[in-house]
């Protein structure tokens, strides 16, 4: 009995490493510290369950080993941050301090914002869209 309960996990085991195996070249995105990245497959390892992967447009420095539980996309085109909520040259409200001022969006970045500050004194900054509000 033993021998066929162990025969059994073994075959769900490879199942389930089968149904979310990936292959080299496949495009993926990779979350690195929150933020998820498009990134290309180079190696798999199937008995560890580990990804060898490159982040796309990044300096080969930064290749590494990921885990499934940090991998999205797989066997598509990778999606796409969707910032579309504020567009270059939107006119918005960003707390300088802990007073609403003026600014402009004058670049979109991945899971972020570039603003200017009317008042140039106030300068630029990068924010998250959480910290802006339409005018």
């Amino acid at each position: 009995m033993k021998t066929t309960s162990t025969l059994f996990l073994l075959l769900m085991r490879l199942v389930s490493v089968q149904a979310s195996a990936q292959k080299v070249n496949d495009k993926v995105q990779v979350n690195y510290n929150g933020s998820w990245h498009d990134a290309t497959i180079l190696k798999v390892n199937d008995a560890a369950g580990e990804y060898y992967i490159t982040y796309d447009g990044w300096s080969d420095s930064w290749d590494e080993w990921v885990t499934l539980d940090r991998l999205k996309g797989f066997d598509a085109a990778p999606e796409k941050s969707a910032l579309t909520k504020f567009k270059v040259g939107d006119k918005v409200e960003v707390e300088y301090g802990m007073i609403p001022e003026p600014a402009s969006i004058i670049e979109v970045g991945e899971n972020k914002y570039h603003i200017q500050y009317d008042n140039k004194l106030f300068g630029d900054k990068w924010v998250t869209e959480s910290q802006i509000k339409k005018l």
